[in-house]
């Protein structure tokens, strides 16, 4: 019976804290204010508190599963310990040389993945992605295929520096230049669309609950004018600093 009646009562309030702390982010397009900070002060205690809970969780069951059943284990499982707890060190100024050592090796094992990845996702993939058949099973994906190659040399032919861009390369620069133009655009038009859908979805979230939006924007709007008003006639009754 408990169990059921704290259920049903986050279902209640679940819209209501919706709304507060949606119309908190929102109301970022007035002005930087204090529901806004206290939003954002609430959004990332709530995500350091999750990632931290996350990691010591996935760390014990690493510890119970994997690392605990042999002592050499436990003992490259003690030295990966010891080396997390040195990026504490980062506070000492005495032992801040000790802060280095697990900040190298993070850094170091990021920048070898990451060229691992990059030398096949930004550059052999893309070149395999290119290499496609020009005559297609329909005109108008024959026509993309041509397309494709036509742009992707164009562009290519763009950044070549060693010979001046006069003649026949003038023109593939020009090509180019919309090419590009095009390129950016899409992922500009993508990026605002996605920008969009998410607006879109949280005022839909919004105005599925009208009691809780309506009245939350009120109280939000209302104290945001007042404190503005008040602000306003403050400064007007100080007097001008330099004057008589």
């Amino acid at each position: 019976m408990v169990t059921d009646w704290i259920a049903s009562v986050i279902t209640a309030l679940g819209p209501w804290f919706t709304a507060f702390f949606l119309l908190c982010i929102f109301s970022f397009t007035y002005k930087e204010n204090p529901w806004f900070r206290f939003a954002e002060a609430t959004y990332l205690g709530v995500a350091t508190a999750y990632t931290i809970g996350f990691n010591l969780d996935w760390l014990l069951s690493q510890w119970r599963t994997v690392w605990s059943l042999t002592s050499t284990k436990i003992m490259l499982f003690s030295l990966a310990l010891l080396v997390g707890l040195l990026w504490y060190f980062r506070f000492s100024k005495k032992y801040f040389w000790l802060y280095r050592i697990p900040l190298s090796i993070a850094v170091g094992t990021y920048i070898g993945l990451s060229l691992r990845t990059m030398v096949f996702a930004q550059f052999l993939h893309q070149i395999r992605a290119t290499f496609i058949p020009l005559v297609a099973k329909t005109p108008l994906d024959t026509f993309n295929n041509i397309l494709i190659v036509i742009m992707v040399l164009t562009v290519l032919l763009y950044f070549y520096f060693t010979l001046e861009h006069r003649g026949p390369l003038k023109y593939t620069s020009i090509f180019a230049r919309y090419t590009m133009m095009a390129g950016f655009g899409a992922a500009y038009g993508d990026t605002v669309m996605t920008r969009m859908a998410l607006l879109i979805g949280q005022a839909r979230n919004l105005l599925s609950h009208p009691p809780s939006f309506a009245s939350i924007a009120i109280v939000i709007l209302t104290t945001l004018l007042v404190s503005d008003y008040l602000r306003v006639r403050r400064e007007a009754r100080e007097p001008i600093k330099g004057g008589p």
